[in-house]
């Protein structure tokens, strides 16, 4: 009966108290009522708060179970009460398996909603009363940087919310959602131009965890947004120029220099100028535009970049000649052969070698090359102008992105915009190296079409 006893204490003293009135009673009948009553009272939410703490008693009282089945305790017990207790205890070893089955299943379930919030990409942060973060998800570590290990922000836990964002109005709405229980929306900008949006809701029931703010990083959604304004603006700076232009042609002819034939003819060629101007920029607009959108569709057909390249220079050869720079060409052997469009490929090279004479000074050189190297065809265009500043780099392939105005000889601004689209088109990327006083070189890379030709 020691088994019995101790399973009983096992399972009562969780409730404090109740095991030594149970023992107290000497009638078996009651003390089944009452561990029914137990179990019952043990029932619904209280199942997940004592998994942890009568997993031990219910294997003693299962225990217990089979030695009454077996007859232990048949001697000192009426048979008719003894064979009550076993089927009793039977169906609470069921009901225990039952519930140890119940338990895993919420550690399994617990496990995977935990496995989710960590790979979500925004940052997840559970903060207490007192603004102390109780929890925070991997993208944490990631989006906020406060370093640590594994997929729990261990950077984070413990440590105020603000010390990870020490932002004036996120402080503000943790404070409100704190105090007053309002959710709140907010953007805040960290070191690097780093942009989030930061969601800040209370959490209702959440024991220790007060708050929940939810980060979002927009940085790239910042940056795509500030590039549409450039966008806006160089196309109105660009388009403005010419047009002035053309206007002050026509109010000189309307000024009376229409009746001097030579002023007039003079005037006329710059109108025309400006406005052969006007209609390259619109045409690389509007190229550019069916590039980005995919209407344009590239042929696809096999290409000897040797002969592109070849096409290219002899087509800007009077321009390097005319700005008074040496052009020179280095073309490595055959196997060259790339799948696409040869008028779009020419004209991406047209593009480099036109940027690269227009930044050289005059005396200066624009080598071009080409090469093939494993599954790829790189062409390089290099030139001996000033260079590009290391900060203008990553931009210089954005539409009417100018490193330096002040040595632009004209252009539109999109010529190194179309090289990008057009290569990548052809499942290809560009590149660009540089240092300042030493000139720069662009690169595109072609993979090289199946069964090319090689050395």
């Amino acid at each position: 009966m020691g088994n019995l006893r101790l399973g009983l204490l096992a399972a009562f003293a969780v409730f404090g108290g109740a095991a030594t009135t149970a023992l107290a009673l000497a009638d078996a009948s009651l003390v089944l009522v009452l561990v029914v009553a137990t179990l019952v009272l043990a029932g619904g939410g209280l199942l997940w708060l004592i998994a942890g703490l009568v997993e031990g008693s219910l294997r003693v009282i299962a225990g217990a179970a089979r030695e009454m089945a077996q007859g232990e305790f048949g001697t000192r017990l009426p048979a008719e009460d003894a064979g009550e207790l076993a089927g009793a205890f039977r169906e609470f070893n069921a009901m225990a398996r039952s519930f140890e089955s119940r338990v895993e299943s919420a550690s399994q379930e617990s496990t995977r909603l935990m496995a989710a919030i960590n790979s979500s990409v925004d940052a997840v942060v559970a903060v207490d009363e007192d603004g102390e973060v109780r929890f925070a998800n991997g993208a944490a570590l990631r989006l906020l940087g406060t370093g640590g290990d594994g997929l729990v922000g261990d950077g984070l836990v413990g440590k105020p919310l603000v010390w990870a964002a020490a932002d004036r109005e996120l402080i503000e709405a943790v404070r409100s959602a704190r105090e007053r229980g309002e959710a709140s929306r907010h953007v805040i900008e960290r070191p690097n131009r780093q942009f989030f949006e930061v969601f800040v809701t209370p959490i209702a029931g959440g024991g220790d965890w007060a708050l929940l703010a939810v980060f979002h990083d927009m940085t790239e959604t910042k940056r795509l947004d500030d590039v549409r304004r450039d966008f806006v603006a160089n196309v109105s700076h660009e388009l403005r120029t010419p047009l002035s232009g053309v206007k002050s042609v026509i109010e000189t002819l309307q000024g009376g220099a229409v009746e001097d034939p030579a002023v007039a003819r003079d005037f006329l060629a710059r109108a025309e100028t400006e406005v052969e101007r006007l209609v390259e920029l619109v045409e690389e607009l509007l190229a550019l535009s069916r590039i980005e959108s995919g209407e344009l569709h590239f042929l696809e057909q096999p290409v000897d970049m040797t002969e592109v390249i070849n096409a290219a220079a002899e087509r800007m050869r009077p321009n390097a000649k005319q700005a008074g720079v040496e052009l020179s060409l280095d073309v490595d052997g055959a196997g060259q052969e790339v799948t696409g469009d040869p008028s779009a490929l020419e004209r991406a090279v047209v593009n480099l070698i036109d940027n690269a004479i227009k930044f050289t000074p005059e005396g200066g050189s624009v080598s071009l090359s080409s090469q093939a190297v494993d599954g790829d065809v790189t062409v390089r265009v290099r030139d001996t102008g000033a260079g590009i500043e290391p900060r203008d780099l990553p931009r210089v392939f954005e539409r009417f992105y100018k490193a330096d105005r002040a040595r632009q000889r004209g252009g539109t601004g999109l010529g190194l915009a179309i090289v990008k689209h057009t290569v990548e088109a052809h499942g290809g990327r560009v590149g660009v190296e540089s240092e300042l006083g030493h000139g720069s070189m662009f690169t595109f890379t072609l993979p090289r079409a199946v069964g090319a030709a090689t050395d």
